[in-house]
């Protein structure tokens, strides 16, 4: 298990006024899955080969090609992770979450070409069209940290961040009292957490001689993303299967970031701890197509191709930042920043894969998938060009990756059982690594005219996070262990 090194507070590449980052645009661009259907995820997501399954629209469209009669299908799922922490030397912090949702409803409709009261065999022999709507992410995670021992404070970093400023910049206007500040260094200003040393430098106000005793974190996100596809196969003489689809998506996703340090000595300015929040909502929509094939040579092989196109995302993000201060004589101050939002798109990149899958008769079956995705072609704008730094960043920084996808199969008459296992590969080009490992299996029952599977994954990651970042000076890190479970049952009838 690979690492990530990233600062959550304020991003990788932040510019001043947004809370927009690269880390926005991987976000929605490192969304691997296993698909939405059991046998999916039982198979490692190794489906593309296959087809016949309500999940190759997210893989190869081509694979709807395959599905004999109409079908209609609901899949229902929970997730469980566990993320456990340890900040610059304490013990450990572990946190929870679950989660239900329904990550797949679809309706396939199947078209057979007759002849002579016999299904065809030549030419175009049956189409299928879909109406489906995939989750493909969720966003739904918890960490929890904290430390005794900290080297150093989020003030330091607040001081060094309003260095250039004058200090009439960062002194509160009647507005900003009654209204909210304009930005979260104004309030560390305001509250005295910062100070001015000489014309435009500033320095922390707690006492270097004891530090701080202590800091702790808790960071929580929700939400997820998704798909509306509008899809359509064609089968070649059971020799050519083509296909393509159309994907509507949305997008929700919602931070609360708390960071609190505390100290049981007097403190220069006179205050004994504080809580600074960060809070952020994220909703928006896009577009993006799919174009696949599938070769049979025979019986037993099959071989497939898939093309998606980037996805352009239009997002709006809502956001403020709260401080609340408690003093050594028993004051507090409790402050919030003014709501802010901003719309920009974000482009995730293409995607390119390859699927291979043998049929062993009716007695199983092997399939496997390599995709590739070229991170450094992620982008973000607006119509002012804001994020031209953030751009030249990401293609420094970020490189081409490969998912690898493995699955198997054994057939039991209508009792199927299967294992699969997926490793998405590391976006960065150095400083930090992320990659995650996914084990699955599971089983189903197909007859004639129904089935039902179910599934299990398992994924194992390990983070690094840097709660905040001075320049010149060694920050302490969050190293975080996520493990997440996955439980889906799929339904399907035939009509």
């Amino acid at each position: 298990m690979k690492k990530i090194v990233f600062t959550a507070f304020f991003g990788l590449l932040i510019i001043k006024g947004n809370a927009q980052s690269d880390m926005d645009a991987l976000r929605y661009s490192n969304t691997p899955t296993l698909g939405t259907t059991a046998r999916s995820i039982g198979l490692g997501g190794a489906i593309g080969a296959l087809g016949a399954d309500v999940s190759a629209v997210l893989v190869n469209p081509a694979g709807l090609a395959q599905f004999k009669t109409s079908q209609l299908s609901v899949s229902f799922g929970t997730h469980t992770s566990r993320n456990t922490a340890k900040y610059a030397g304490s013990g450990d912090k572990t946190s929870f979450t679950f989660n239900g949702d329904i990550p797949n409803v679809s309706v396939v409709f199947s078209d057979r070409r007759i002849q002579r009261e016999n299904p065809a065999k030549n030419g175009w022999v049956n189409s299928s069209f879909m109406l489906s709507y995939n989750r493909t992410a969720d966003f739904n995670r918890k960490l929890s940290y904290q430390s005794t021992s900290p080297v150093n404070s989020l003030t330091d970093y607040v001081s060094a961040y309003s260095r250039g400023l004058n200090a009439t910049e960062l002194d509160a206007n009647d507005e900003q009292l009654a209204q909210g500040f304009y930005f979260f260094e104004n309030m560390f200003w305001y509250t005295f957490l910062i100070d001015s040393v000489r014309n435009r430098n500033y320095t922390s106000t707690y006492d270097k001689v004891n530090g701080i005793a202590s800091q702790k974190g808790n960071i929580a996100t929700r939400g997820g993303s998704g798909e509306f596809n509008i899809a359509y196969a064609a089968n070649y003489e059971h020799k050519v299967y083509f296909g393509g689809s159309v994907n509507i998506h949305n997008v929700t996703f919602t931070e609360t970031n708390k960071f609190t340090e505390g100290n049981e000595a007097e403190m220069i300015g006179g205050w004994d701890s504080y809580s600074f929040t960060r809070n952020l909502e994220t909703s928006g929509y896009g577009f993006s197509g799919r174009l696949g094939v599938i070769l049979r040579p025979n019986n037993n092989l099959r071989f497939g191709a898939t093309l998606q196109t980037p996805t352009r995302l239009v997002l709006s993000d809502e956001y403020s930042d709260g401080l609340f201060v408690t003093r050594s004589d028993g004051t507090t101050d409790d402050l919030r920043t003014i709501d802010k939002e901003f719309s920009y798109e974000v482009v995730t990149p293409a995607r390119f894969s390859l699927q291979g899958a043998y049929i062993f008769g009716k007695k199983g079956l092997i399939t496997a998938e390599l995709e590739s995705i070229d991170y450094s072609t992620m982008n973000l704008s607006t119509d002012n060009d804001d994020f031209e730094e953030i751009n030249f960043g990401i293609v420094d920084r970020y490189k081409p990756a490969t998912n690898v996808k493995v699955g198997a199969e054994y057939v039991m008459n209508s009792f199927r059982l299967r294992s699969g296992f997926a490793s998405v590969g590391n976006p960065l080009v150095e400083g930090g690594r992320k990659s995650r490992k996914i084990v699955s299996a599971g089983f189903g029952m197909q007859e004639k005219t129904w089935a039902f599977d179910f599934a299990f994954s398992r994924e194992l990651q390990t983070d690094e996070y840097l709660p905040y970042q001075i320049n010149g000076v060694t920050s302490p890190s969050v190293k975080s262990s996520f493990r997440s479970s996955r439980l889906m049952l799929t339904l399907s009838t035939k009509f």
